[in-house]
């Protein structure tokens, strides 16, 4: 039986992986025996008493919590979610939190796991090879989650032949359907109602604007080690991904989009275990859109940084500050891209001597991405003060 600890467990992966594991096969090959969470001591707790967990970790460590809890390690602060990881040396590690700090969770799983199951993809978007050639040098195996990544492992497996090209697919998220005239006045409310997938609010809203395309664009290319690369919307979702071979010859992945299909497979791997829905192929369509680069102008300045670690982690940092913003309404949906185009190129400017090279520790890797922050907060400064200035015009 494998041991497995969930880093986000709380959250949309993190719930959909609990799932999985209460599944038949699921529950006689794995045990959970941690996890983590940003601030919900209430899921924690329940967890604990559910799968009698070893060690749990929690950012937030305002509550006023023992050390332990029914015989469980309880970590608490900025860095409780690698020290549980630590503690805990599951066999699987699956690393399902959002965002930057996600980078020292994966870092932290590779030292004490054999397989990273990775739903982060900013571990590989904002330190470009570095996590990969880490977890090479240490003999560890990653496997990604996000359905279009699991799609091109899964198409590339028995594959000697290197495919031509690998072509990423999109649903054009929850407002590609708007006017683009109105998109600058549309609502969080009105955003975070995905079509398709249901996801958290960073992701959903990085869907409508594509930045989680380009972000996916990033994590392609190191993952899979392949420059040519396109974006397709399908609309349903059905088509996750497909890869080009010189003869002609495409491969597609089809499948009812949801998240659970992939988790499954990353912790299965190389078997698939887990049974789900089939869709009917005679009542389906398979179409696609060329991407409308005036509606999603942040997918073009993604393709355009392609291969620069320093500029993905840039485009990375700004888009976490600007989604924040938006979500409280204190910038436009239209600015987002604005804050992303700014910070990338001052960044730029004062990365310029050293622009090409790799990163070579996790704490460059941080400064970048500090940096980058202070540069979107200020540029969101600037947006707020011209707005408020053409207000009184």
């Amino acid at each position: 039986m494998k041991t497995l600890f969930i880093a986000g467990v709380s959250g949309s992966i993190g719930k959909q992986t609990l799932d999985v594991l209460n599944s038949q096969w699921f529950k006689e090959n794995f045990r959970l025996i941690g996890g983590s969470v940003y601030s919900n001591w209430n899921d924690l707790e329940n967890l604990i008493d559910t799968y009698h967990l070893q060690a749990v970790g929690i950012v937030d460590d305002l509550y006023d919590l023992p050390e332990s809890y029914k015989e469980c390690r309880i970590f608490k602060g900025l860095d409780a979610v690698e020290n549980a990881i630590k503690y805990c040396e599951a066999d699987i590690s699956l690393i399902a939190t959002s965002g930057f700090s996600g980078v020292k969770h994966t870092l932290s799983s590779i030292d004490v796991s054999d397989r990273i199951c990775l739903a982060n993809k900013e571990s590989i978007v904002c330190g470009g090879n570095f996590v990969l050639n880490y977890a090479k040098k240490l003999g560890k195996i990653i496997i990604p989650i996000d359905s279009e990544h699991s799609a091109i492992f899964q198409l590339l497996l028995g594959e000697v032949t290197r495919p031509e090209k690998i072509i990423l697919t999109a649903s054009g998220g929850s407002v590609r359907d708007l006017p683009l005239e109105k998109l600058e006045s549309v609502t969080p409310s009105v955003v975070l109602k995905h079509p398709v997938w249901e996801m958290g609010q960073r992701i959903t809203v990085d869907s409508a604007t594509m930045v989680n395309k380009g972000l996916e664009v990033f994590e392609a290319y190191y993952l899979f080690g392949i420059e040519n690369i396109e974006v397709l919307i399908n609309r349903d979702s059905h088509v996750h991904s497909i890869v080009q071979f010189c003869d002609g010859v495409f491969k597609m992945h089809f499948g009812i989009p949801n998240m659970k299909v992939p988790i499954a497979f990353s912790l299965s791997y190389p078997e698939r275990r887990y049974d789900f829905n089939k869709p009917s192929l005679a009542d389906m369509k398979i179409e696609f859109e060329k991407v409308d680069y005036n509606r999603y102008p942040s997918l073009k300045l993604a393709f355009d940084i392609l291969g620069n670690p320093i500029l993905q982690n840039a485009f990375n940092a700004a888009d976490e500050v600007a989604v924040e913003n938006f979500l409280r309404g204190e910038i436009k949906f239209t600015d987002i891209y604005e804050v992303i185009y700014k910070t990338v190129n001052e960044v730029e400017k004062m990365f310029s001597p050293s622009i090409s090279l790799e990163f070579r520790s996790l704490d460059e890797i941080i400064k970048v991405d500090k940096h980058s922050r202070k540069v979107a907060k200020k540029v969101i400064s600037e947006i707020n003060k011209n707005n408020k200035m053409d207000q009184y015009k």
